[in-house]
């Protein structure tokens, strides 16, 4: 499974050797699970050479997951659909997957977006809004445990976000919402909202986000938190 995580949209094709790199295990072991995993379909040859690609398989795996949030997603489209086109945002509905954000549902009211959010992609849970949302629909308990892995697990990432979202969990009485003011994208300023826990007691989160405009704080707490939170009324 976790030679599958190591294609990525950026990445989307490896050999042995890079997964062996990768992954810390000797390439004898890594040809003897790349042959299997291309037997099961989650591997596919490419036409490079002694190089693979993810297998249609692999999609097989995530589809019961989406089967799960069907009611929640259904309900939460047509709201996200309505706030993407008053704010012209791209508005997303994410859980936690580990140390990442995996989106569940994503809609935009225009389609230049240049990063991808889409359905399946995953992001920084502590750079991101909508991570750091997520991190306060954790039970406090939780909420630790997770801090304490960030910490220790993602030491660049922690270095690199963590004082930004220490900052918006202490704000968050004060707002009522988390930000991300071009932190993982220069062009980029998002807010999120928590989302409580779902389905299967699931931490989860929704978030508008907005591309190539003046970074405005203020804007986004006044302006885009509160049409935010009335969605997630509706949703709760």
């Amino acid at each position: 499974m976790e030679l599958l995580r190591c294609f990525t949209p950026e990445q989307p094709v490896l050999g042995n050797k890079d997964l062996s790199l990768r992954l810390g295990l000797p390439a004898a072991t890594v040809s003897r699970l790349t042959y299997t995993l291309m037997c099961m379909g989650y591997l596919a040859t490419t036409e490079h050479y002694g190089k693979y690609q993810l297998g249609a398989a692999v999609l097989s795996l995530g589809h019961p997951l989406l089967a799960q949030f069907t009611a929640l997603r259904r309900q939460a489209q047509p709201l996200m659909m309505a706030l993407a086109e008053s704010t012209g945002a791209t508005v997303a509905l994410g859980i936690r997957d580990r140390l990442t954000v995996i989106y569940i549902e994503a809609v935009r009211a225009w389609n230049k977006r240049v990063y991808p959010i889409e359905v399946g992609t995953s992001h920084s849970l502590a750079g991101t809004a909508i991570g750091r949302a997520i991190v306060l629909s954790c039970r406090a308990a939780q909420r630790e445990a997770l801090l304490n892995q960030l910490q220790v697990k993602a030491p660049q990432e922690w270095l690199k976000y963590g004082p930004q979202l220490l900052d918006n969990i202490q704000q968050y009485g004060r707002y009522g919402s988390c930000v991300s003011l071009g932190e993982v994208y220069p062009d980029v300023q998002a807010v999120a909202v928590p989302l409580g826990r779902i389905n299967r007691g699931e931490p989860a989160a929704i978030n508008c986000s907005f591309q190539g405009r003046e970074i405005n704080e203020t804007w986004l707490r006044e302006k885009i938190a509160p049409q935010l939170q009335a969605l997630v009324r509706q949703l709760t």
